[in-house]
């Protein structure tokens, strides 16, 4: 990973205070992941799924344009299963409060296996997973039955290819449609056919054609055997490519010209300056051609200078249709970041609604905040922290929003304090541990009995097993900073370890951080964070985040944006 400048220097790389935050190990591992590779396995990312088996194997992993099945039992070799739906299955939701039904509630993609990649030998041996590689845009999952024997894929965001590494198998492909035509180099006849192109069209609805490339000076001779597979002669060793092709014309001659080429992942790089980053690909196979990858509708949104478009078009997973772009690095400007400051636009109220507003705030300054803080869980102990954090802001800053009462401040200040002294020390109703396997903060209570939790994985939302982390610490790094940046004397030290090791648990930026996660939450690629964390039997409708109102503020304070730079501002100080 490239140095990242402005926002993303180093936060710390001291280890979590051993005796704040006692450490423990997860005890839920992830078992498809290659131990020889030394990264931390990411709990929260878009490979998340890859790492562990899921429920009938159906758990998918989605680069986009393409969603992966692993070892799915849909029929056929186990292996690896390509689906691209051309359209959405779209179901209706009913009235719920205040919110109309609607005959568009929801949509889900479709499972149906497109094609899978897979080899004879599997026919009667089942593969075993290890995920080898791992960076922010790529993996690289392996897959062996038997030594000397296996099927490496490359797997990056965007790719337009699943790009397949054989090594001494014979090579199959399964689909759950039917198979109508083949077109091959050669037609051999009895449907066989050999060459370093087949055309595949299926008998779905509309019907759609995927394109299979063979690599090298080796051709292949396939015969299709029933409706739905297609198998190779002989043991094959070298590179496989599968695209879809696109209807628009002109697309095969576009994935003609830039088969041989695929990304294993890539970096980021944010120096050039305020608005801009850089994704730079990392590329393998015929590095005389250029890559060709689809973006999504944002990524050509926010284009920067020179970008060859082509006139391929596939549908993405859930962010729309994407378009293929032609070039070996990316470089996006995003100029509509809005400057945050501690208050809004317009921090004071109309005059006429002062007196009834200060009415409130004498109420809330005046009630339990040990009641409203001092919660079973984090989250909901957060919200009430951060209330209160607000509370203390507004009135100690009277010449911002004309909301004056010196004594409510004050005493609206000393009350917030008091109430973040149990989490300062984490002594609250459930504390914090330090996992040593994903590296992060997790609360005690999800974990099992032996550790000290309640054995129920649920508790505090999943916190345990990694799920809104950006939402339960984004709450305590918030109040944490309101309470620096009104008394920057209050216990400095204590408050910037803690503060820093929240945050680093859910985003620390730089990838030799030796105790937490890089980007635990953001994905660079989706333009997003995910929320969603370990799932002990797959996240089976693929990764979440589900709670848009709470991951602003959160992102807004821990990524990319001003109020992030007030905080780091601060924490320099201290």
């Amino acid at each position: 990973m490239s140095t990242l400048s402005r926002f993303f220097s180093p936060i710390s790389k001291t280890s979590p205070p051993s005796p704040l935050f006692p450490t423990i190990a997860h005890p839920f591992l992830p078992s498809y992941a290659d131990s020889k590779f030394d990264k931390v396995v990411p709990t929260c990312s878009w490979i998340s799924n890859l790492f562990y088996p899921s429920a009938s194997n159906l758990a998918p992993t989605t680069p986009d344009p393409y969603t992966l099945r692993l070892l799915d039992d849909f029929g056929g070799s186990p292996g690896l299963s390509i689906s691209q739906p051309d359209e959405k299955v779209i179901g209706p939701y009913p009235a719920t409060n205040n919110i109309p039904p609607s005959n568009a509630g929801f949509f889900i993609n479709g499972v149906t296996v497109d094609l899978r990649i897979t080899s004879k030998e599997w026919n009667t041996e089942t593969p075993s997973p290890l995920v080898t590689y791992w960076d922010l845009f790529g993996t690289n999952l392996e897959l062996s039955a038997a030594e000397g024997a296996s099927i490496n894929f490359p797997i990056a965001r965007g790719t337009p290819y699943i790009t397949s590494i054989y090594e001494n198998l014979t090579p199959q492909f399964f689909t759950q449609h039917a198979i109508i035509s083949v077109t091959a180099d050669q037609d051999l006849g009895e449907d066989t056919y050999s060459g370093f192109k087949f055309k595949i069209s299926f008998n779905n609805n509309p019907s759609s054609t995927f394109i299979i490339y063979v690599l090298g000076e080796q051709p292949l001779t396939l015969k299709k055997e029933g409706l739905q597979n297609l198998v190779a002669s002989s043991k094959f060793t070298g590179v496989i490519q599968i695209a879809k092709l696109p209807k628009a014309e002109g697309s095969e001659e576009v994935l003609d010209a830039h088969k041989g080429t695929w990304a294993t992942g890539g970096t980021v790089d944010t120096s050039a300056d305020s608005e801009s980053y850089t994704i730079t690909w990392n590329r393998e196979g015929d590095l005389t051609k250029q890559l060709l990858t689809y973006a999504y509708p944002h990524h050509h949104a926010s284009f920067d200078g020179e970008i060859s478009k082509t006139n391929l078009f596939l549908e993405s997973s859930s962010k729309g249709t994407m378009q293929a772009v032609i070039g070996d690095s990316w470089t996006l400007k995003e100029t509509d970041i809005p400057s945050t400051e501690w208050f809004p636009a317009k921090p004071s109220p109309e005059p006429s609604t002062i007196n009834e507003i200060m009415e409130e705030m004498v109420k809330d300054v005046y009630s339990n905040y040990a009641e409203n803080t001092m919660k079973g869980d984090n989250y909901f102990s957060g919200k009430g922290l951060q209330k209160y954090a607000m509370l203390a802001l507004t009135l100690n800053h009277p010449d911002i929003t004309q909301l004056s009462n010196s004594e409510l401040a004050k005493l609206s200040l000393d009350k917030l304090k008091e109430a973040l002294v149990p989490f300062l020390e984490n002594r609250q109703i459930n504390p914090y541990r330090y996992d040593t396997v994903y590296k992060g903060i997790v609360s005690r209570d999800g974990l099992p009995e032996s550790m000290g939790g309640s054995g129920d994985i649920y508790r505090e939302f999943g916190h345990s097993y990694y799920n809104d982390h950006h939402y339960h610490q984004g709450y305590f790094v918030v109040t944490a900073a309101i309470v620096h940046h009104l008394d920057p004397e209050w216990r400095p030290e204590e408050l910037k370890e803690w503060t820093e090791t929240l945050i680093r648990d859910v985003n620390t930026p730089n990838d030799d951080d030796p105790y937490f996660a890089q980007f635990r939450s953001w994905d660079w690629f989706a333009g997003h964070s995910w929320a969603g964390g370990i799932k002990v039997n797959g996240a089976l409708d693929g990764r979440d985040q589900e709670s848009v109102p709470e991951l602003l503020p959160r992102e807004r304070l821990m990524n990319i944006s001003g109020f992030w730079t007030i905080i780091r501002t601060d924490l320099q100080k201290w």
